[in-house]
């Protein structure tokens, strides 16, 4: 692989179709999705999420001896809505800013300009490693968040059962065997649940480890962006299925694109189709 490509997230590469990066073993590939649905909840992790929620979390992602990394804070709301801050480097792109999703098919981003063919690879990467996380923890503490107190260790290796993560325009598999060791702490009864989680894994016959920190926390009231908010300020795109015309043929793909809807506020952005 290209130096260019050894970044600590998943980046897009039109050529390729698939995701290259931090997890150079990652196996995240494109997906055409032909129906609308809010790709922050697609996900198969390792055993049933019941105890642990993507709800509002966040993701603070290094390679031990690599340069960078992916910081997101992904909060759901109801009704498709949600909200992911990033701050996301390596040694050439710095990127941070805020992502809003309204109802699961529009896009704002403040902060930041998406590059043309890379718009919701943000948006993905706080999916992918919330769902990632949220894996983890069911699979290593599947009774949910330990009792408040001293930080609960937590060690975990598993010999068969894969971790596959997944959105509508992205997807990712960590084959097994893989091993989870770390501590997740929690200060108050109804408070976040800290965790601190080194991830190894085989990738093409070699283990990788990935660095995972940060909170989880079950929100009293979910995020939510009033019908009255104004989109001056923001980069609007459209989420869903769409075609491109190429030199050599159609393309298929699923992702945010460019535009610039008739509304100024996000109610009626939200009356759009």
């Amino acid at each position: 692989m290209k130096g260019s490509e050894s970044t600590i997230w998943p980046r897009w590469t039109a050529a390729r179709r698939s995701y290259v990066g931090l997890r150079k073993m990652l196996e995240c590939v494109s997906r055409v999705s032909l129906v609308l649905a809010m790709p922050l909840h697609a996900a198969t992790p390792a055993v049933p999420a019941v105890a642990w929620e993507t709800k509002d979390i966040s993701v603070v992602e290094t390679v031990p001896g690599e340069n960078g990394s992916a910081s997101t804070r992904l909060e759901v709301g109801l009704n498709g809505d949600a909200r992911v801050s990033v701050d996301t480097y390596d040694d050439i792109h710095h990127t941070k800013g805020t992502i809003l999703l309204i109802g699961g098919r529009w896009m704002l981003t403040q902060g930041f300009s998406p590059k043309a063919g890379e718009e919701i690879d943000n948006m993905d990467v706080a999916a992918l490693n919330s769902q990632l996380v949220i894996a983890l923890l069911n699979a290593s503490l599947p009774k949910g968040p330990p009792v408040p107190g001293s930080p609960h260790r937590v060690l975990l290796a598993e010999k068969t059962k894969a971790i596959q993560v997944a959105t509508n325009s992205a997807s990712g598999n960590y084959s097994a065997p893989w091993k989870v060791e770390g501590t997740v702490t929690v200060m108050a009864q109804t408070g976040p649940a800290a965790y601190h989680l080194s991830f190894t894994f085989l990738a093409d016959g070699r283990p990788v480890t990935l660095d995972l920190t940060g909170f989880v926390s079950t929100p009293g009231i979910p995020v939510s962006f009033p019908d009255s908010m104004a989109l001056a300020g923001w980069e609007i795109h459209k989420i869903g299925p769409y075609q491109e015309k190429l030199p050599d043929g159609t393309k298929f793909d699923y992702g945010a694109r460019p535009h610039s809807p008739k509304a100024t506020t996000v109610g009626e952005l939200r009356q759009l189709q």
